[in-house]
């Protein structure tokens, strides 16, 4: 009944038609109850492991107090007579390294961002960023194996006493944050409209200016966000901070000069967890950890804070200027704008004129500017091909001692670690991507995306992204081993690991699911499709080439962690003979295990065999995941797996000896074009060509005068 009468009153009140309700199926129910039982799971997974390390550090409060176990300085836990558990000193150690990197970090970023961005073609800009991605894809394991002996060694040269100290751990993490920092602030700077630069160049401001006063401030805010990312990335690092910083909890060395502090030895808080967790003397120390571990959440979260306040406060301010605009016009106080002075023609051209001429100091500054920014986009390209380089060059080396791929020190070999990495990635892939893409489908298909409960969702997992390792490491050990009674095992270092990877997966799958087009959606709705069919018809096929790169990608996560698994799995190179309840290393941490072992000559040239080993199988996963999304890309508009199709076909052609006939005609057809540049004839027609474009400038400006 569209219209009823008032008790008392004449006139009518008008109700909604009623929407005929749709039936809903069994199969529709089903999938969405299965997709609602997993996302709770996930949210129970995430909020047991923040309740169990806050009730596993509650003890060392309670037994030492909060203040004095934040600010005393003393930390000595293995004294048996009068134990001491005050981490203000590995507090300021961990916050003068992070205070040093950024030092370095923040400007190249900077600097090389623009330069990528604003002054190279598109071409080199792929070129680059390639580099820089290959660069973060480096396990931080050979990280410290490279910089213990490269960096160690150059500082050595500088006076350093040994080569495990402060200045080596500062560089060696500039160069692991500045990658996630570069990739942020490129994607933003990549976003400013074009408009903006060809405004301020046609005002005959300079390119540099443009570059840092109009670019550069008009991202700000995201460049901030890349630099805390970067942040958070340094203060979570583990295995590398214990292998290449020294690890002592005495503090800094103030008697001998700037060189003596430089070069002290230090510890981190998440190097303190790594070093002493699988060594801890009693309920107290091992209750201390997990304070520390806490500390590290919490300093994690405050971090993602500051980013989301960030993201939002652009939004905030354009809401506060509209407010206040609605509240002038409707308190009739918008005055009208006066102009109390005009240019003519003459005046503005004179004014153009005026700027765009070279000032001798406008072309310093311009120098200054490109040098810096050429300078620290060479520094991260040399120093990927320095590290690079040297395991290539060490690694192949190392095949002198080729029994290690079957055999170390009466262990297993490399092949041992490498089945069991494999087996690994198979178990937690197992677990994380029916967690992952159900959590997804929620996100993207059923939560209100307004709400208040999807808006924290969201939040947390983006918290949990940027956890420390470390913290789902001990909550592995604790939770899977001691109170589950797994073994060190497989399957232990597997369900870590599923933590450890779902958030990334859970928001690579998201971000998948909504790129889908959403007039896809309604134009199978429009046909009569259910919400079921609509989500295994057309969004997760078109989302596949996006679900399938966040697999790759965390399968190359999975080989590079180290942290989680050298807790859970065990350290022992062996062949995975029992399945998923096999002990073992896998390749990361078989290499902590040699190095940690010391010495050099075949311990050495075997550690880099085996990170060659690691580096080549997280390449081929990174450059798959991408030659997978460019075979989709091309087929945009194909449905129905077409890409997976276009991937092994590709596969299927694939041979070695015509990729490498093709590589080198296309050698042999860029050399020839070096060649034909650098030549005597045509560096002379240039010269002329210039000549005559000057002469005729010069006739047509005497013409106009």
């Amino acid at each position: 009944m569209m219209f009823k009468f008032k008790k008392k009153n004449d006139d009518f009140k008008v109700f909604p038609a009623r929407v005929p309700k749709i039936k809903t199926s069994n199969a529709e129910r089903s999938v969405k109850g299965t997709v609602y039982l997993l996302t709770v799971a996930v949210l129970l997974i995430l909020m047991v492991l923040v309740v169990f390390v806050v009730a596993k550090s509650t003890t060392i409060f309670k037994n030492v107090g909060f203040l004095d176990f934040i600010f005393n300085g003393n930390w000595d836990p293995t004294n048996k007579a009068n134990p001491s558990y005050g981490i203000g000193t590995i507090i300021f150690m961990t916050l003068v390294l992070l205070a040093l990197t950024m030092l370095f970090a923040v400007p190249i970023t900077i600097f090389s961002t623009l330069f990528i961005s604003e002054y190279l073609s598109k071409r080199t800009q792929k070129m680059v960023m390639t580099i820089v991605k290959l660069l973060a894809g480096i396990p931080s394991i050979v990280f410290g194996l490279f910089a213990r002996e490269q960096i160690g060694w150059l500082c050595r040269m500088m006076g350093a006493p040994s080569n495990d100290n402060l200045m080596v751990a500062v560089i060696t993490m500039t160069f692991m944050a500045v990658p996630t920092m570069v990739s942020l602030s490129y994607n933003a700077v990549q976003s400013v409209p074009s408009t903006y630069r060809f405004a301020a160049l046609s005002l005959g401001v300079t390119k540099e200016q443009t570059t840092f006063g109009i670019i550069r401030k008009s991202v700000n805010t995201k460049i901030i966000s890349a630099i805390i990312m970067g942040m958070s990335r340094v203060i979570g690092e583990t295995m590398a901070i214990m292998m290449i910083a020294g690890n002592s909890v005495g503090g800094f060395d103030t008697t001998s000069g700037l060189g003596g502090f430089l070069f002290s030895s230090v510890r981190t808080l998440a190097g303190t967890i790594g070093i002493e967790i699988l060594e801890a003397s009693g309920k107290d120390h091992q209750s201390a950890l997990y304070a520390i571990g806490l500390i590290l959440f919490f300093l994690v979260f405050v971090i993602n804070l500051i980013i989301l306040s960030l993201s939002n406060f652009e939004t905030f301010k354009i809401n506060r200027k509209i407010k206040h605009e609605e509240k002038l016009a409707k308190a009739d106080r918008i005055k009208p704008l006066k102009i109390t002075k005009r240019y003519d023609d003459y005046q503005l051209t004179s004014f153009v004129k005026f700027h765009s001429q070279n000032k001798i100091f406008k072309n310093i500054h311009s120098s200054i500017m490109l040098l810096l920014m050429w300078t620290s986009t060479a520094i991260i390209v040399m120093f990927t091909f320095w590290i690079i380089g040297t395991v290539a060059v060490k690694g192949l080396a190392g095949l002198q001692y080729s029994e290690a791929f079957v055999s170390i020190n009466d262990q297993g070999g490399i092949i041992a670690a490498l089945f069991t990495t494999l087996l690994l990635i198979a178990a937690t892939l197992l677990f994380a991507i029916p967690l992952g893409l159900a959590t997804a489908i929620y996100l993207s298909e059923y939560a209100r995306q307004s709400s208040l409960i999807t808006k924290s969702f969201r939040f947390i997992i983006n918290l949990f992204a940027s956890t420390p390792s470390i913290i789902f490491g001990i909550f592995g050990l604790s939770f899977f081993i001691v109170i589950m009674k797994l073994p060190f095992s497989v399957l232990a270092a597997a369900l870590t690991m599923t933590i450890v990877v779902l958030p990334m997966l859970i928001s690579n799958f998201e971000d998948a699911l909504t790129s889908v087009p959403l007039g896809h959606k309604e134009s199978a709705a429009a046909l009569g499709l259910n919400k079921m069919k609509i989500l295994f018809k057309i969004t997760l096929p078109n989302a596949m080439e996006g679900i399938i790169t966040a697999i790759l990608l965390s399968m190359a996560k999975i080989i590079g962690e180290s942290a989680p698994i050298y807790l859970t799995l065990g350290t022992a190179i062996r062949m995975p003979s029992e399945g998923f309840l096999s002990t073992g290393a896998t390749l990361t941490t078989g290499i902590y295990m040699i190095a940690a072992g010391g010495g050099v000559g075949e311990s050495e040239y075997i550690a880099y065999l085996m990170s060659l080993t690691t580096i080549i199988l997280v390449l081929t996963l990174n450059l798959a995941s991408s030659k997978l999304s460019s075979s989709i890309l091309r087929t945009t508009h194909a449905i129905h797996f077409e890409g997976i199709k276009n991937f092994i076909k590709w596969w299927k052609n694939f041979s070695l000896k015509h990729s490498w006939n093709n590589f080198i005609r296309t050698g042999k057809r860029r050399w020839n074009k070096v060649k034909f540049k650098l030549s005597k004839e045509n560096i002379v027609n240039k010269y002329n060509g210039s000549k005559q474009r000057r002469a005729n400038i010069k006739r047509i400006k005497m013409e106009d005068e």
